[in-house]
């Protein structure tokens, strides 16, 4: 259970999804959907056509690649530059907005801002202590 500014979070976080940053999304998605046989899920191209993001299922779980964020400092710490980011899946009638404000007012350091993103999630990202991304999310409310 983790006590947020009065917000009780237990037990609500239904999936986590590990986001590997890759230097060639359409290879590593090749690699674990015809190599190892996983489903390959989703495939995202910016307005160029090159796939920046994209997933492959494996049983209930699901392997995000995506590509270097070139908007990222190269000075980033250990964490940000791992190649790795956590992302905390909701269920769609969590209030992300409140557990946003309440981190932002603990003055947890906010990585991307609170949105509606075009793939179907709310999403924002807070950065650990160790410079690790954690995206936290739920599907956008229908």
């Amino acid at each position: 259970m983790l006590l947020t500014n009065g917000i009780i979070i237990r037990r609500v976080v239904t999936t986590l999804w590990p986001t590997l940053t890759v230097a060639d999304v359409d290879a590593s998605l090749a690699f674990y959907s015809k190599k190892l046989g996983c489903g390959c899920d989703l495939r995202l191209q910016d307005k160029r056509g090159k796939v920046f993001l994209g997933s492959v299922e494996v049983g209930d779980t699901v392997i995000m690649f995506e590509s270097p964020d070139p908007h990222d400092p190269r000075t980033a710490g250990r964490g940000a530059r791992s190649g790795v980011t956590l992302t905390i899946c909701f269920p769609e009638n969590h209030d992300l907005d409140a557990l946003y404000a309440a981190l932002r007012s603990e003055d947890v350091p906010i990585a991307c801002p609170i949105g509606d993103r075009f793939w179907g999630n709310r999403d924002f990202t807070v950065t650990d202590p160790d410079g690790y991304h954690v995206i936290l999310a739920r599907p956008v409310r229908k």
